[in-house]
């Protein structure tokens, strides 16, 4: 995933790990909503077993064992200080394995269920996309669902710098630092790896899912549920 490293590393720095539960309420319209989608769409399979990429913060996490408790989730983060935020959110729920790494150091399953919040976006679109993708994929079973939500932006698109800007003024409206958000936004500007929601649909086809639907949309928030 060469390429996204200066925007991953951020969520290896202890004080942004530190304060990370609070901010996707602030910069995401629906946050709560599209935790409450996809607990509700991974439940619909009853899974025992479901991994969630990127889920070290704990969040959805807590979400899915809220939904399922009687599964067992698998939580893939490459940032060990995000790893343990999560563990402390969950106080060390002994339904969670906790894995340091990306999609290719998880376990090869093959789970009942997945999901991949706020994650996709780091990751570059030079095939590191699609293998991530094809990856997780080959980690759950026929017919399992797979939810995934990130910022769905394509940069070329002459109208790409209002979606950006309309991102900053609902983040602000938030209540979000100043001087923080300035920061965050420059970042998400030049570094963020995101892509518009037709590539992210194709991406999700050629990665080998069906049943591709969109089920969130809060700005340029994109969720999904696909099947393996």
């Amino acid at each position: 995933m060469a390429g996204s490293e200066n925007m991953a590393e951020l969520f290896k720095d202890p004080e942004h790990a530190a304060t990370y539960a609070n901010r996707p309420k602030q910069i995401i319209p629906g946050f709560d909503g599209l935790h409450r989608i996809t607990g509700q769409l991974i439940a619909e399979a009853s899974p025992k077993t479901i991994l969630a990429l990127g889920g070290g913060g704990g969040l959805e996490t807590r979400t899915l064992l809220d939904h399922v408790p009687e599964a067992r989730v698998c939580a893939v983060d490459p940032s060990a200080e995000m790893l343990a935020q999560g563990k402390a959110y969950l106080q060390d729920d002994a339904r969670v394995d906790w894995v340091e790494g990306l999609i290719f150091d998880a376990p090869e399953g093959p789970f009942d269920a997945a999901t991949c919040l706020l994650t996709l976006h780091f990751v570059p679109d030079d095939g590191a996309k699609l293998e991530t993708l094809k990856a997780l994929r080959a980690r759950l079973k026929s017919g399992a669902p797979f939810v995934i939500a990130h910022l769905s932006i394509d940069k070329a698109d002459p109208k790409s710098d209002l979606h950006f800007e309309r991102y900053l003024r609902f983040a602000q409206a938030s209540g979000m630092d100043e001087q923080a958000l300035e920061k965050a936004h420059k970042r998400v500007r030049e570094m963020l790896n995101c892509v518009g929601p037709e590539r992210d649909e194709q991406l999700l086809r050629e990665a080998g899912f069906s049943g591709i639907e969109l089920v969130f949309k809060g700005l340029y928030w994109c969720g999904w549920v696909a099947y393996a």
